[in-house]
């Protein structure tokens, strides 16, 4: 794959430009502690409750949606995030912003392509306000779908005016490629720190979005 015949980037924002220790955090460890206090329950039956109506949501709109947890866990999920311990939490992945500085002054059109729910994205850019690298930002559930679905990329090629044959997309997450290769994607960035195996799509994968700096 050659990235410099692309035109547009596709950048996922968690795990790509901020690190995911901050969501791990909140929603495995800080989350059900609150639920433990608010329901007056041992921490352990916190966790089990909490994790387990999160799997059960996992791939929908719903895991990605701080309204409907805030609705079905009797908690403010909002507040919760914008406490300063919890603020403190989110960090750039290091790299990330030089980056995003690079592809864009090398005139390309980039598009951050969260499954964040705005509310959350919001939260995010109020610590670290990326959305000037972008020509757009687009919270895949408010166009009906979440990336693990084939249907947003179909959307999001009509929206954005993208040509797919010089398109790329930097993603942390294979299930999202996948989809994405499915509504025809074909250059793809894996950032991980593992190869996935699959005859059918060729990524370029990458231990970390600042890598990519001198393949642009």
């Amino acid at each position: 794959m050659e990235l410099k015949d692309n035109k547009f980037f596709l950048i996922d924002l968690d795990g790509v430009i901020l690190d995911t220790k901050y969501d791990n955090y909140f929603w495995q460890i800080h989350i059900p502690n609150i639920y433990a206090e608010l329901n007056k329950m041992s921490l352990e039956d916190a966790i089990n409750i909490t994790h387990t109506l999160f799997h059960y949501k996992k791939k929908t709109r719903e895991w990605y949606d701080i309204i409907y947890w805030s609705n079905i866990l009797g908690i403010d999920i909002a507040k919760e995030k914008l406490k300063k311990e919890n603020m403190d939490r989110i960090k750039l992945i290091k790299g990330s912003i030089k980056t995003l500085n690079d592809i864009k002054k090398s005139g390309r059109k980039l598009f951050l392509i969260t499954n964040a729910h705005r509310t959350t994205l919001n939260i995010k850019l109020k610590k670290f306000n990326i959305s000037k690298y972008f020509d757009d930002i687009v919270c895949s559930h408010e166009l009906g779908y979440v990336k693990e679905d084939i249907q947003l990329w179909h959307i999001l090629r009509t929206k954005l005016q993208l040509d797919y044959k010089y398109t790329v997309l930097i993603e942390d997450t294979f299930d999202n490629i996948n989809s994405a290769y499915h509504a025809g994607i074909s250059n793809f960035v894996h950032i991980s720190d593992k190869n996935v195996s699959n005859s059918r799509i060729s990524a370029l994968t990458l231990g970390s979005f600042s890598e990519l700096s001198s393949s642009i």
